[in-house]
């Protein structure tokens, strides 16, 4: 049974901490945890990866390992509990997943019941594609994050569940944004999921849960 988690922000807020409490069914104690780093360019020293492994860490999780499947070898994600794709660039996330065969381990340990965590871009790709992204990154108001040698946008794939990580943010620095999503999702036929920081979509076999935000 699958046990999916896609973020805007990541684990920061206590409702998405509960939710992943219930998906683990164990104690933390006892659980391992790894974080992939690849999707920021500046890795294990990004200001994210930094505060999502104090939070693994504060929660009592047994280990919180930085992992870069840049760079090491994809095949010790299946040593992990719960794997965390943390942000930064969707482009460059699936092209180093792809490079490193990570997508099909990720869909195996996935089938295994491992916990999957997506922050930001990290949840983007475990959608089925990100062909979308790019017009969403323009829209945001992101600089472009589009790469010449990434010509297949296929994703991992775990749900078809399409999101708009910091919406809440988007919203108040483009009045427009949500009349321009709209736009988008017509003219690709697509759905997003808008998710404000605090917030996430916990997807357990055949149950989602949208946990909400706590400031909202």
């Amino acid at each position: 049974m699958m046990k999916i988690m896609l973020t805007s922000d990541g684990i920061g807020s206590k409702a998405v901490q509960d939710q992943l409490f219930a998906l683990l069914g164990a104690p933390a104690s006892g659980t391992k945890c790894c974080l992939i780093t690849t999707a920021s360019s500046r890795k294990e020293r990004s200001a994210t990866a930094a505060a999502a492994k104090d939070c693994f860490l504060r929660a009592g999780f047994a280990c919180c390992d930085f992992v870069d499947i840049e760079f090491e070898d994809s095949a010790k994600l299946a040593q992990y509990d719960v794997i965390y794709l943390n942000g930064g660039n969707p482009f460059y996330l699936l092209l180093q997943l792809s490079k490193s065969r990570a997508l099909d381990r990720l869909r195996t340990l996935a089938e295994q019941g491992k916990v999957i965590v997506g922050a930001s871009a990290g949840a983007m790709v475990l959608a089925d594609t990100i062909a979308h992204v790019s017009r969403l990154n323009a829209i945001a108001g992101c600089e472009t994050m589009d790469l010449d040698e990434l010509t297949d946008y296929r994703a991992v794939g775990l749900t078809d569940t399409k999101i708009v990580p910091h919406y809440n943010r988007c919203l108040q620095a483009n009045p427009s944004f949500e009349m321009e999503l709209r736009q988008l999702e017509s003219d690709c036929k697509i759905r997003l999921k808008r998710l404000s920081d605090g917030e996430a979509i916990v997807i357990h076999g055949n149950t989602v849960t949208w946990v909400r935000s706590e400031t909202a």
